[in-house]
């Protein structure tokens, strides 16, 4: 028998504070694999909504297609502290509300909504790549406090590559 468990706990240092037993985590601490947090990994949303939305229409015998630019841009400005299960259950909320095939940011969780004020504050809709990019980019500076090379790594790209497209940009 194999055992996949899953925590977003330090179950070391739980164990040394005698709040976990010992002897469970020695039998489950066989392989660990960290994934960092989704807040982190940003570039995955759209893929996982892809996911999502495939997944819903199965279960709710629906035909949702997309998301607006407006509702990618409020999921992209969203902080995450649930995780992947929270994006899961944003969409879920979203098709419990939405008739039509595309979900529109009146169908977002009202907690969601205050991220896409702050980014259509900034601009009045983020209906292209090359904002979405711009979008990533200064919130990937904004969590390294400005540092470049962390700011590259977590994106994924080259230092070079960043410096180019905040030039074009103008960031």
């Amino acid at each position: 028998m194999r055992i996949i468990t899953a925590t977003n706990k330090k179950l070391d240092r739980l164990v040394k504070e005698d709040k976990f037993r010992d002897d469970l985590y020695y039998r489950i601490n066989v392989m660990k694999l960290e994934l960092p947090r989704l807040r982190d990994r940003k570039e995955d949303i759209s893929l996982l909504v892809d996911h999502f939305i495939s997944r819903f229409n199965r279960l709710h015998n629906k035909n949702i297609c997309c998301v607006t630019n407006e509702v990618t841009a409020a999921l992209l400005a969203y902080d995450y502290p649930g995780n992947v299960r929270e994006l899961e259950n944003i969409i879920e909320h979203c098709f419990a509300l939405c008739e039509c095939e595309i979900i529109e940011a009146k169908h977002l969780p009202s907690s969601v909504r205050p991220a896409l004020k702050k980014e259509n504050a900034q601009d009045s809709e983020a209906a292209t790549i090359k904002q979405m990019e711009i979008i990533l980019i200064t919130q990937a500076l904004r969590r390294n406090k400005g540092n470049k090379t962390g700011t590259a790594k977590e994106l994924g790209i080259d230092k070079s590559t960043l410096f180019r497209k905040m030039k074009v940009f103008d960031i």
